[in-house]
């Protein structure tokens, strides 16, 4: 009988440990551009766009925008796929990656836009 509960507290140990390990890499911080450039690991980075330089490329796949962060760092942002639907109505951009050399690679953009529920100014 001892055994069993040995056995099922390893179990539970195992699977505790598991869980908060892939909980612990899940999280993605969020940074400024400048911190940025200084880590190594994957990082979220909210922006706004700067300029009009919105560019897709159909044949290779890729986007590449300028975004200004809310410290005022400005990075040419390179994302391999498809604009999201809204992309053109953002109010904000959380683009998540990391830098590779001068540009930030994004693997994923999370698009936030104007609420059509808030009201209207007068």
């Amino acid at each position: 009988m001892k055994r069993k509960y040995i056995i099922g507290i390893i179990i539970i140990l195992v699977f505790a440990f598991f869980a908060g390990w892939s909980f612990r890499s899940a999280m993605t911080p969020y940074v400024s551009f400048a911190e940025a450039k200084e880590l190594s690991g994957q990082v979220q980075v909210m922006g706004y766009f700067v300029g009009e330089k919105i560019s897709y490329d159909s044949t290779s796949g890729y986007l590449t925008f300028e975004l200004k962060d809310e410290e005022g760092s400005q990075a040419r942002i390179v994302y391999d796929g498809v604009p999201p639907d809204n992309f053109d109505h953002a109010e904000s951009i959380v683009v998540v990656g990391r830098f590779q050399g001068e540009d930030f690679t994004a693997t994923r953009l999370l698009v936030k836009c104007p609420s059509k529920y808030e009201e209207e100014q007068k």
